[in-house]
């Protein structure tokens, strides 16, 4: 859902060609990643303890690694 509500973000300041509308959708990717990471990466840490630790490194995140 954070990779589509960017690229819709992305899609509009292209097609309307709209500086604010890509500086929006910049804010929009940062606001998301550090939900991710600050936020939703813990909680999962806390619920799901090792088996987290193991998935986490395997898979890399949405955004950054």
């Amino acid at each position: 859902m954070y990779i589509a509500v960017t690229a819709i973000l992305l899609g509009w300041a292209l097609s309307f060609a709209l500086t604010a509308l890509y500086v929006y959708a910049v804010i929009v990717a940062l606001a998301f990643h550090l939900r991710v990471v600050l936020v939703e990466e813990p909680w999962l840490a806390i619920t799901h303890g090792a088996a987290w630790d193991e998935y986490a490194n395997r898979v890399p995140r949405w955004l950054l690694r």
